[in-house]
């Protein structure tokens, strides 16, 4: 569920780097054009919520169902309180293969539409009016971007995978869905570190800071 609002927040990233662009034709240069955008698409991503509206009312029939399906949970099955958001084999049909893979490729479609803008621009026709030192700058911000975001990305996609698999096979193992939930915890701070390791000037920045400390302890 946090991934595709995640990939909501990618399509602005792509969308402003792409709208700096000068030459750029796509690009919307009014404030209300931009609001309309990301409003539209943050009201299409919020429809994920209506999935809580599928909560079954009872939890205990619920978990004897989640039980069925995977009949070897771990303690903590037992020990604290676990909320099951859907029981229905249709619904989790349709939220699993149709909804959610479609939600997803509708951003990454948007994503796609302003990285090709940007590429187009910034590579194979570049505007004569902008100096070459100007785009040197911007294609090697533009590349740190993308790392910036494929990073991060893959762990939705090793989850994504995962939820395709069990759907399939019905057999994924206990060890699998644990990385599932190592690799959820650590998305924030694997994007953060790779926010910090893209951008040459936040690579300086922590170093200074790091130098820094290190100079001062050598003085306490």
């Amino acid at each position: 569920m946090i991934g595709i609002p995640m990939l909501g927040s990618y399509v602005y990233v792509f969308e402003t780097r792409s709208s700096s662009v000068q030459m750029n034709r796509f690009k919307m240069t009014r404030t209300s054009s931009r609001l309309l955008y990301h409003g539209v698409l943050c009201l299409i991503n919020s429809t994920l919520f209506l999935t809580l509206y599928s909560i079954p009312e009872d939890q205990e029939k619920a978990k004897l169902y989640s039980l069925e399906r995977y009949p070897c949970p771990t303690v903590e099955f037992f020990r604290n309180d676990v909320l099951v958001i859907v029981t229905d084999p249709q619904l989790v049909f349709i939220y699993s293969f149709i909804y959610a893979p479609g939600l997803i490729m509708f951003n990454i479609l948007n994503i796609l539409f302003h990285v090709i803008c940007t590429v187009d621009h910034l590579y194979i026709v570049p505007p004569r009016t902008i100096s070459i030192e100007t785009r040197k700058k911007q294609q090697k911000f533009f590349i740190g971007i993308l790392f910036q975001t494929i990073i991060p990305l893959s762990l939705l996609w090793f989850l994504i995978t995962v939820l395709i698999v069990d759907g399939i096979t019905h057999n994924v193992s206990q060890e699998i869905m644990n990385l599932v939930v190592v690799a959820c915890a650590a998305h924030g701070l694997v994007e953060s570190v790779a926010v910090l390791s893209v951008h040459q000037s936040y690579r300086m920045a922590v170093l200074r800071m790091v130098s820094r400390e290190n100079y001062d302890s050598k003085f306490e």
